[in-house]
Protein backbone atom coordinates (compact mmCIF):
# COMPACT_ATOMS: atom_id res chain seq x y z
CA UNK A 1 0.00 0.00 0.00
CA UNK A 2 1.63 2.79 -1.47
CA UNK A 3 -1.00 5.96 -2.24
CA UNK A 4 -4.08 7.41 -0.33
CA UNK A 5 -6.69 9.30 -2.11
CA UNK A 6 -9.10 11.45 0.38
CA UNK A 7 -12.08 12.69 -1.30
CA UNK A 8 -14.78 14.82 -0.10
CA UNK A 9 -18.10 13.58 -2.91
CA UNK A 10 -19.82 16.36 -3.78
CA UNK A 11 -16.97 19.05 -2.84
CA UNK A 12 -18.38 22.48 -4.06
CA UNK A 13 -22.07 21.66 -1.80
CA UNK A 14 -20.01 20.93 1.46
CA UNK A 15 -17.40 23.74 1.24
CA UNK A 16 -20.26 26.20 0.65
CA UNK A 17 -22.36 24.50 3.47
CA UNK A 18 -19.37 24.18 5.90
CA UNK A 19 -19.30 28.18 6.30
CA UNK A 20 -23.09 28.81 5.87
CA UNK A 21 -25.27 25.95 6.89
CA UNK A 22 -28.65 25.64 5.59
CA UNK A 23 -31.42 24.43 8.41
CA UNK A 24 -34.08 21.99 7.27
CA UNK A 25 -33.59 23.42 3.87
CA UNK A 26 -32.73 21.51 0.37
CA UNK A 27 -29.71 23.12 -1.28
CA UNK A 28 -28.06 22.07 -4.66
CA UNK A 29 -25.09 23.40 -6.47
CA UNK A 30 -25.73 24.75 -10.17
CA UNK A 31 -23.76 25.44 -13.01
CA UNK A 32 -24.30 27.56 -15.85
CA UNK A 33 -26.14 30.87 -16.44
CA UNK A 34 -29.89 31.78 -17.30
CA UNK A 35 -31.98 29.28 -18.84
CA UNK A 36 -28.60 27.49 -18.89
CA UNK A 37 -28.49 26.72 -14.91
CA UNK A 38 -28.13 22.96 -14.60
CA UNK A 39 -28.31 21.27 -11.29
CA UNK A 40 -24.71 19.87 -10.17
CA UNK A 41 -24.24 19.17 -6.80
CA UNK A 42 -27.35 18.46 -4.70
CA UNK A 43 -27.31 17.47 -0.50
CA UNK A 44 -29.68 14.63 0.65
CA UNK A 45 -33.00 16.70 1.36
CA UNK A 46 -32.84 17.48 -2.35
CA UNK A 47 -32.40 13.59 -3.18
CA UNK A 48 -35.30 12.96 -1.04
CA UNK A 49 -37.41 15.58 -2.80
CA UNK A 50 -36.58 13.83 -6.23
CA UNK A 51 -34.44 16.63 -7.68
CA UNK A 52 -31.59 14.61 -9.76
CA UNK A 53 -28.09 16.29 -11.26
CA UNK A 54 -28.54 17.24 -14.81
CA UNK A 55 -31.79 18.91 -14.19
CA UNK A 56 -32.41 22.32 -15.02
CA UNK A 57 -32.69 25.09 -12.29
CA UNK A 58 -36.36 25.99 -13.27
CA UNK A 59 -37.30 22.06 -13.25
CA UNK A 60 -36.06 21.90 -9.67
CA UNK A 61 -37.32 24.92 -8.68
CA UNK A 62 -41.03 23.99 -10.11
CA UNK A 63 -40.31 20.11 -8.13
CA UNK A 64 -38.88 22.17 -4.36
CA UNK A 65 -40.52 25.45 -4.64
CA UNK A 66 -38.57 26.02 -1.38
CA UNK A 67 -34.85 24.84 -2.84
CA UNK A 68 -32.09 26.78 -2.29
CA UNK A 69 -29.79 27.54 -5.29
CA UNK A 70 -26.25 28.63 -4.79
CA UNK A 71 -23.67 29.29 -7.39
CA UNK A 72 -20.34 27.98 -6.45
CA UNK A 73 -18.14 30.26 -3.78
CA UNK A 74 -14.37 30.25 -4.71
CA UNK A 75 -13.58 31.70 -1.08
CA UNK A 76 -15.27 28.62 0.16
CA UNK A 77 -14.05 26.28 -1.65
CA UNK A 78 -10.39 27.45 -1.27
CA UNK A 79 -11.01 27.24 2.47
CA UNK A 80 -12.16 23.87 2.46
CA UNK A 81 -9.40 22.93 0.16
CA UNK A 82 -6.84 24.51 2.80
CA UNK A 83 -8.06 22.91 5.45
CA UNK A 84 -8.15 18.86 3.45
CA UNK A 85 -4.66 19.94 2.47
CA UNK A 86 -3.16 20.73 6.12
CA UNK A 87 -5.25 17.51 7.18
CA UNK A 88 -3.68 14.93 5.12
CA UNK A 89 -0.20 16.70 5.91
CA UNK A 90 -0.74 14.69 9.05
CA UNK A 91 -0.36 11.46 7.48
CA UNK A 92 2.58 11.95 5.29
CA UNK A 93 4.83 14.81 4.16
CA UNK A 94 3.84 14.60 0.07
CA UNK A 95 0.52 14.99 -0.53
CA UNK A 96 -0.75 16.48 -4.38
CA UNK A 97 -3.94 18.58 -4.66
CA UNK A 98 -5.42 16.39 -7.48
CA UNK A 99 -8.66 18.06 -8.17
CA UNK A 100 -11.09 20.08 -6.19
CA UNK A 101 -11.81 18.20 -3.30
CA UNK A 102 -9.76 15.43 -3.60
CA UNK A 103 -5.91 14.65 -2.41
CA UNK A 104 -3.12 12.40 -3.48
CA UNK A 105 -0.90 10.96 -0.69
CA UNK A 106 2.12 8.94 -0.80
CA UNK A 107 2.40 6.63 1.94
CA UNK A 108 5.82 5.52 1.76
CA UNK A 109 7.02 4.49 5.15
CA UNK A 110 3.79 5.04 6.74
CA UNK A 111 3.40 1.52 9.59
CA UNK A 112 0.08 0.51 8.86
CA UNK A 113 -1.62 0.38 12.32
CA UNK A 114 -0.62 4.04 12.88
CA UNK A 115 -2.12 4.82 9.51
CA UNK A 116 -5.37 3.94 10.74
CA UNK A 117 -5.86 5.60 13.47
CA UNK A 118 -4.75 8.72 11.98
CA UNK A 119 -6.79 8.58 9.03
CA UNK A 120 -10.03 7.82 11.52
CA UNK A 121 -9.14 10.87 13.59
CA UNK A 122 -8.78 12.96 10.20
CA UNK A 123 -12.34 11.75 9.11
CA UNK A 124 -13.89 12.73 12.17
CA UNK A 125 -12.06 15.84 12.36
CA UNK A 126 -13.29 16.88 8.69
CA UNK A 127 -17.10 15.16 10.13
CA UNK A 128 -17.20 17.84 12.44
CA UNK A 129 -16.48 20.46 9.56
CA UNK A 130 -19.07 19.78 7.58
CA UNK A 131 -16.69 17.71 5.26
CA UNK A 132 -17.58 14.19 4.62
CA UNK A 133 -14.47 11.87 3.48
CA UNK A 134 -14.36 9.19 1.78
CA UNK A 135 -10.25 7.67 1.31
CA UNK A 136 -8.97 4.85 -0.99
CA UNK A 137 -5.74 3.24 -0.31
CA UNK A 138 -4.03 0.91 -2.97
CA UNK A 139 -0.05 0.46 -5.06
CA UNK A 140 -1.02 3.23 -7.43
CA UNK A 141 -2.46 6.75 -7.27
CA UNK A 142 -5.12 5.96 -10.03
CA UNK A 143 -6.60 2.33 -8.00
CA UNK A 144 -6.42 4.65 -5.02
CA UNK A 145 -8.33 6.83 -6.99
CA UNK A 146 -10.75 4.54 -7.75
CA UNK A 147 -10.86 3.03 -4.48
CA UNK A 148 -11.95 6.39 -3.28
CA UNK A 149 -14.75 6.35 -5.37
CA UNK A 150 -15.99 2.80 -3.89
CA UNK A 151 -15.63 3.61 -0.38
CA UNK A 152 -18.01 3.59 2.27
CA UNK A 153 -15.99 5.61 3.96
CA UNK A 154 -12.97 3.48 4.01
CA UNK A 155 -11.80 1.05 1.24
CA UNK A 156 -7.99 -0.77 1.07
CA UNK A 157 -7.22 -2.52 -2.45
CA UNK A 158 -5.11 -5.98 -1.79
CA UNK A 159 -5.27 -6.98 -4.83
CA UNK A 160 -6.11 -4.41 -7.90
CA UNK A 161 -7.01 -6.60 -10.86
CA UNK A 162 -9.81 -8.15 -8.68
CA UNK A 163 -10.48 -5.01 -7.59
CA UNK A 164 -10.81 -3.53 -10.93
CA UNK A 165 -12.36 -5.70 -13.29
CA UNK A 166 -16.14 -5.29 -12.14
CA UNK A 167 -15.71 -1.28 -11.91
CA UNK A 168 -17.96 0.46 -15.11
CA UNK A 169 -15.50 1.75 -17.64
CA UNK A 170 -17.00 5.25 -17.45
CA UNK A 171 -14.79 5.84 -14.31
CA UNK A 172 -12.35 6.45 -16.75
CA UNK A 173 -13.69 9.95 -17.92
CA UNK A 174 -13.95 8.94 -21.31
CA UNK A 175 -14.53 11.34 -24.40
CA UNK A 176 -17.66 11.20 -26.14
CA UNK A 177 -15.86 9.90 -29.37
CA UNK A 178 -14.24 6.86 -26.76
CA UNK A 179 -17.39 6.26 -25.45
CA UNK A 180 -18.77 5.26 -28.94
CA UNK A 181 -15.72 3.36 -29.58
CA UNK A 182 -15.89 1.52 -26.38
CA UNK A 183 -20.05 0.79 -26.67
CA UNK A 184 -19.52 -0.43 -30.17
CA UNK A 185 -16.80 -2.79 -28.79
CA UNK A 186 -18.90 -3.99 -26.14
CA UNK A 187 -16.81 -3.10 -23.53
CA UNK A 188 -18.34 -2.03 -20.18
CA UNK A 189 -16.08 -2.71 -16.85
CA UNK A 190 -12.10 -2.01 -16.55
CA UNK A 191 -12.48 -5.92 -16.74
CA UNK A 192 -13.25 -5.94 -20.71
CA UNK A 193 -10.88 -2.98 -21.52
CA UNK A 194 -8.05 -4.78 -19.42
CA UNK A 195 -8.44 -7.75 -21.96
CA UNK A 196 -7.43 -6.21 -24.71
CA UNK A 197 -3.95 -5.99 -26.04
CA UNK A 198 -2.39 -2.79 -25.13
CA UNK A 199 -0.66 -2.81 -28.18
CA UNK A 200 -3.84 -2.85 -30.48
CA UNK A 201 -5.41 -0.29 -28.34
CA UNK A 202 -2.26 2.13 -28.38
CA UNK A 203 -2.25 1.45 -31.79
CA UNK A 204 -5.79 3.06 -31.80
CA UNK A 205 -5.99 5.16 -30.12
CA UNK A 206 -1.68 6.39 -29.73
CA UNK A 207 -0.75 7.87 -26.11
CA UNK A 208 -4.39 7.67 -24.84
CA UNK A 209 -4.92 4.27 -25.36
CA UNK A 210 -1.98 3.20 -23.43
CA UNK A 211 -2.88 5.40 -20.63
CA UNK A 212 -6.78 3.79 -20.11
CA UNK A 213 -5.24 0.64 -20.54
CA UNK A 214 -2.82 1.21 -18.10
CA UNK A 215 -5.48 3.04 -15.73
CA UNK A 216 -7.80 -0.33 -16.56
CA UNK A 217 -4.63 -2.56 -14.65
CA UNK A 218 -3.68 -0.61 -12.36
CA UNK A 219 -0.55 0.19 -13.68
CA UNK A 220 -0.29 3.53 -14.40
CA UNK A 221 2.86 5.00 -11.72
CA UNK A 222 3.26 9.12 -12.20
CA UNK A 223 5.02 11.46 -10.03
CA UNK A 224 3.13 13.32 -7.78
CA UNK A 225 3.34 17.56 -7.93
CA UNK A 226 3.28 17.71 -4.13
CA UNK A 227 2.37 20.90 -2.30
CA UNK A 228 4.32 23.14 0.26
CA UNK A 229 3.00 24.63 3.73
CA UNK A 230 1.90 28.38 3.36
CA UNK A 231 3.86 30.92 3.69
CA UNK A 232 0.77 33.38 5.31
CA UNK A 233 -1.94 31.91 7.53
CA UNK A 234 -4.85 34.26 6.12
CA UNK A 235 -8.75 33.81 6.16
CA UNK A 236 -11.37 36.04 4.40
CA UNK A 237 -14.92 35.90 3.31
CA UNK A 238 -17.32 38.03 1.69
CA UNK A 239 -20.44 37.65 3.84
CA UNK A 240 -23.73 37.19 1.08
CA UNK A 241 -25.98 38.84 3.38
CA UNK A 242 -24.55 41.40 6.13
CA UNK A 243 -24.54 40.09 9.74
CA UNK A 244 -26.13 42.29 12.94
CA UNK A 245 -25.60 39.34 15.53
CA UNK A 246 -22.42 38.00 16.68
CA UNK A 247 -23.61 34.09 16.35
CA UNK A 248 -23.11 33.81 12.83
CA UNK A 249 -19.70 35.70 13.07
CA UNK A 250 -18.61 33.45 15.79
CA UNK A 251 -19.62 30.28 13.42
CA UNK A 252 -17.24 31.57 10.79
CA UNK A 253 -14.33 32.80 13.26
CA UNK A 254 -14.42 28.94 14.45
CA UNK A 255 -14.11 27.48 11.03
CA UNK A 256 -11.05 29.95 10.37
CA UNK A 257 -9.34 29.47 13.79
CA UNK A 258 -9.48 25.61 13.31
CA UNK A 259 -8.34 25.74 10.05
CA UNK A 260 -5.76 27.93 10.28
CA UNK A 261 -4.47 26.35 13.57
CA UNK A 262 -4.30 22.66 11.69
CA UNK A 263 -1.78 24.52 8.86
CA UNK A 264 0.15 26.31 12.30
CA UNK A 265 0.57 22.73 13.12
CA UNK A 266 1.13 20.89 10.70
CA UNK A 267 4.37 22.70 10.09
CA UNK A 268 5.11 22.23 14.02
CA UNK A 269 5.37 26.19 14.99
CA UNK A 270 2.69 27.50 17.06
CA UNK A 271 0.45 30.78 17.11
CA UNK A 272 1.94 33.99 18.67
CA UNK A 273 -0.29 36.81 17.76
CA UNK A 274 -3.38 37.20 15.76
CA UNK A 275 -4.72 39.88 13.92
CA UNK A 276 -8.65 40.16 13.34
CA UNK A 277 -10.63 42.44 10.33
CA UNK A 278 -14.06 43.57 9.81
CA UNK A 279 -15.53 45.43 7.36
CA UNK A 280 -18.88 47.03 7.79
CA UNK A 281 -21.57 47.91 5.21
CA UNK A 282 -20.95 51.95 5.84
CA UNK A 283 -17.22 51.14 4.61
CA UNK A 284 -15.37 51.49 7.66
CA UNK A 285 -13.32 48.71 9.60
CA UNK A 286 -12.20 47.46 12.07
CA UNK A 287 -9.11 45.49 12.73
CA UNK A 288 -7.30 44.35 16.12
CA UNK A 289 -3.99 42.52 16.97
CA UNK A 290 -3.71 40.03 19.92
CA UNK A 291 -0.41 39.18 21.25
CA UNK A 292 -0.77 35.40 23.38
CA UNK A 293 0.54 35.26 26.62
CA UNK A 294 2.78 31.75 25.01
CA UNK A 295 2.70 30.39 21.55
CA UNK A 296 -0.29 28.32 21.31
CA UNK A 297 -1.44 25.20 19.27
CA UNK A 298 -5.18 24.80 20.68
CA UNK A 299 -7.83 26.13 18.55
CA UNK A 300 -10.06 26.38 21.56
CA UNK A 301 -7.57 28.91 23.30
CA UNK A 302 -7.56 31.00 19.77
CA UNK A 303 -10.82 31.02 19.53
CA UNK A 304 -11.80 32.30 23.30
CA UNK A 305 -9.54 35.40 22.76
CA UNK A 306 -11.87 36.43 19.45
CA UNK A 307 -14.80 35.62 21.22
CA UNK A 308 -13.91 37.50 24.33
CA UNK A 309 -13.50 40.88 22.43
CA UNK A 310 -16.32 40.11 20.05
CA UNK A 311 -18.42 40.13 23.28
CA UNK A 312 -17.46 43.72 24.04
CA UNK A 313 -17.69 44.94 20.71
CA UNK A 314 -20.87 47.32 19.62
CA UNK A 315 -20.64 48.59 15.72
CA UNK A 316 -23.10 50.73 14.09
CA UNK A 317 -23.06 48.87 11.08
CA UNK A 318 -23.38 45.20 9.93
CA UNK A 319 -20.55 43.55 8.81
CA UNK A 320 -19.83 42.20 4.96
CA UNK A 321 -16.34 41.18 5.45
CA UNK A 322 -14.41 38.80 7.90
CA UNK A 323 -10.66 38.49 8.22
CA UNK A 324 -8.11 36.69 10.60
CA UNK A 325 -4.00 36.36 10.33
CA UNK A 326 -1.96 33.76 12.01
CA UNK A 327 1.31 34.97 12.92
CA UNK A 328 3.37 31.33 13.69
CA UNK A 329 6.63 31.22 16.09
CA UNK A 330 8.18 28.23 17.67
CA UNK A 331 6.67 26.33 20.40
CA UNK A 332 8.13 27.13 23.77
CA UNK A 333 10.44 24.70 25.41
CA UNK A 334 11.30 25.54 28.80
CA UNK A 335 12.50 22.63 31.65
CA UNK A 336 11.34 24.23 35.07
CA UNK A 337 13.79 24.74 37.91
CA UNK A 338 13.32 22.10 40.95
CA UNK A 339 11.91 25.30 43.16
CA UNK A 340 10.20 27.08 40.22
CA UNK A 341 6.38 27.17 40.00
CA UNK A 342 4.92 27.84 36.65
CA UNK A 343 1.42 27.97 35.02
CA UNK A 344 -0.41 24.42 34.20
CA UNK A 345 -2.60 26.78 31.55
CA UNK A 346 -1.17 30.10 30.46
CA UNK A 347 -3.81 30.56 28.23
CA UNK A 348 -6.46 29.16 30.55
CA UNK A 349 -5.17 31.68 33.33
CA UNK A 350 -4.97 34.88 31.15
CA UNK A 351 -8.17 33.88 29.93
CA UNK A 352 -9.26 34.45 33.65
CA UNK A 353 -7.98 37.58 34.29
CA UNK A 354 -9.79 39.26 31.49
CA UNK A 355 -12.86 37.87 32.53
CA UNK A 356 -12.13 39.22 36.15
CA UNK A 357 -10.51 42.83 34.74
CA UNK A 358 -14.30 43.11 32.82
CA UNK A 359 -15.90 42.54 35.45
CA UNK A 360 -14.05 44.70 38.08
CA UNK A 361 -11.99 47.02 35.89
CA UNK A 362 -8.60 46.19 34.20
CA UNK A 363 -6.87 49.01 37.46
CA UNK A 364 -8.25 46.18 39.51
CA UNK A 365 -6.10 42.63 38.12
CA UNK A 366 -2.45 42.46 38.63
CA UNK A 367 0.67 41.77 40.22
CA UNK A 368 1.30 43.94 43.04
CA UNK A 369 4.48 45.66 42.55
CA UNK A 370 7.03 48.62 44.37
CA UNK A 371 6.28 51.64 42.76
CA UNK A 372 9.37 54.04 42.51
CA UNK A 373 8.22 56.82 45.16
CA UNK A 374 9.58 56.78 49.35
CA UNK A 375 5.35 57.31 49.99
CA UNK A 376 4.68 54.02 52.32
CA UNK A 377 2.96 51.37 51.11
CA UNK A 378 3.35 52.92 47.71
CA UNK A 379 2.64 49.81 45.12
CA UNK A 380 1.53 49.22 41.45
CA UNK A 381 -0.82 46.67 39.65
CA UNK A 382 1.72 44.78 37.43
CA UNK A 383 1.45 41.56 35.05
CA UNK A 384 1.57 38.78 36.60
CA UNK A 385 4.13 36.17 35.56
CA UNK A 386 3.90 32.59 34.22
CA UNK A 387 6.86 31.34 35.89
CA UNK A 388 7.64 32.08 39.53
CA UNK A 389 11.27 31.87 40.59
CA UNK A 390 12.76 30.17 43.09
CA UNK A 391 12.57 32.25 46.42
CA UNK A 392 15.54 34.02 47.61
CA UNK A 393 15.43 36.18 50.83
CA UNK A 394 16.71 39.85 51.26
CA UNK A 395 20.20 39.77 52.72
CA UNK A 396 19.20 42.04 55.08
CA UNK A 397 20.26 42.35 58.92
CA UNK A 398 18.86 40.76 61.65
CA UNK A 399 15.97 42.33 63.29
CA UNK A 400 16.87 44.34 66.64
CA UNK A 401 14.52 45.58 69.54
CA UNK A 402 10.89 45.54 69.27
CA UNK A 403 8.83 44.51 65.99
CA UNK A 404 5.88 46.94 64.60
CA UNK A 405 3.05 44.70 64.13
CA UNK A 406 0.94 47.01 60.87
CA UNK A 407 -2.60 47.45 61.50
CA UNK A 408 -3.62 46.79 57.34
CA UNK A 409 -5.77 49.96 56.87
CA UNK A 410 -4.56 51.93 59.38
CA UNK A 411 -7.40 52.70 62.14
CA UNK A 412 -8.36 55.93 62.31
CA UNK A 413 -7.36 57.89 66.29
CA UNK A 414 -8.50 60.50 67.82
CA UNK A 415 -5.14 62.50 69.22
CA UNK A 416 -4.63 65.51 71.75
CA UNK A 417 -1.77 67.23 71.70
CA UNK A 418 0.05 69.88 74.19
CA UNK A 419 2.36 72.20 72.37
CA UNK A 420 2.40 69.89 68.98
CA UNK A 421 3.24 66.56 70.76
CA UNK A 422 0.86 63.94 71.30
CA UNK A 423 -0.63 63.97 74.64
CA UNK A 424 -3.44 61.28 74.70
CA UNK A 425 -5.26 58.54 72.41
CA UNK A 426 -8.38 57.51 71.91
CA UNK A 427 -9.05 54.28 68.83
CA UNK A 428 -12.54 53.33 69.08
CA UNK A 429 -11.88 50.31 66.99
CA UNK A 430 -8.76 49.25 69.20
CA UNK A 431 -10.33 48.88 72.66
CA UNK A 432 -7.03 48.68 74.61
CA UNK A 433 -5.47 51.85 72.37
CA UNK A 434 -6.39 54.66 74.65
CA UNK A 435 -5.20 56.62 77.46
CA UNK A 436 -2.96 59.31 78.60
CA UNK A 437 0.38 59.09 76.58
CA UNK A 438 3.19 59.08 78.55
CA UNK A 439 6.39 58.87 76.16
CA UNK A 440 6.93 59.87 72.83
CA UNK A 441 9.79 59.50 70.16
CA UNK A 442 9.75 61.55 67.07
CA UNK A 443 8.71 63.11 64.81
CA UNK A 444 9.81 61.39 61.91
CA UNK A 445 8.54 63.96 58.80
CA UNK A 446 8.50 62.44 55.02
CA UNK A 447 6.76 63.80 51.79
CA UNK A 448 7.07 63.67 48.17
CA UNK A 449 5.73 64.18 45.15
CA UNK A 450 5.02 67.77 45.69
CA UNK A 451 5.31 69.38 42.44
CA UNK A 452 1.91 67.08 41.73
CA UNK A 453 -1.32 68.79 42.84
CA UNK A 454 -3.27 65.79 43.66
CA UNK A 455 -0.19 63.09 44.36
CA UNK A 456 1.00 65.49 46.77
CA UNK A 457 1.57 63.60 50.46
CA UNK A 458 3.45 64.00 53.67
CA UNK A 459 3.45 62.07 57.00
CA UNK A 460 4.59 62.78 59.99
CA UNK A 461 5.19 59.66 62.20
CA UNK A 462 5.11 59.28 66.28
CA UNK A 463 6.14 56.37 68.49
CA UNK A 464 3.93 56.57 71.72
CA UNK A 465 3.50 54.52 75.39
CA UNK A 466 0.38 54.98 76.95
CA UNK A 467 0.48 55.30 80.75
CA UNK A 468 -2.06 51.82 80.36
CA UNK A 469 0.91 49.92 78.86
CA UNK A 470 1.23 49.80 75.63
CA UNK A 471 3.57 50.79 72.49
CA UNK A 472 2.10 52.30 69.11
CA UNK A 473 2.68 54.10 66.18
CA UNK A 474 0.67 57.12 65.18
CA UNK A 475 0.91 58.54 61.78
CA UNK A 476 -0.63 62.40 61.24
CA UNK A 477 -1.75 63.45 57.29
CA UNK A 478 -3.63 65.44 55.89
CA UNK A 479 -6.59 63.51 56.58
CA UNK A 480 -5.94 63.54 59.97
CA UNK A 481 -4.56 61.20 62.98
CA UNK A 482 -4.13 57.25 62.20
CA UNK A 483 -3.41 54.37 64.62
CA UNK A 484 -0.67 52.60 62.28
CA UNK A 485 0.45 49.34 64.51
CA UNK A 486 1.49 47.84 67.94
CA UNK A 487 5.25 47.23 69.02
CA UNK A 488 5.31 43.50 70.22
Amino acid sequence: MSYAVLEVPDFPLHARLRLEPARDCPVVIYTGNGRRAQVAHLDALALRKGLRTGMSAVQALGLCPELRLWPRHEQAEAEASALLLSSAWRIAPRVEPTSDGLLTVDLSGREISALRRDLGEIRLTLAAQALPLRIGIAATPGVARFAAYQAAPECWVEDSLSFLKPLPIHLLTLTENETTLFDSLGLRTLGDLARLPQASLTQRLGERGALLWARATGRDRRPLDTATPPSRYFASYELEHPVETLEPLLFLLRRFVDRLAAEVTAVGLATAALRLGLRFEDETTHERDFRLPQPASQPDALFRVLEQHLATLHTAASVNRLELELFPAAANTRQDGLFEASLRDPHQFYDTLARAAALLGSDRIGTPCNANTHRPDAVTLGPPTAVIPEYHPAPNPPAFGPLLRRFRPPHSALVECAEETPAALVCPSVQQAQGRIVQTRGPWRRSGEWWETDAAWAHEEWDVELDRGGLYRLTRTRDGWWLEGIYD
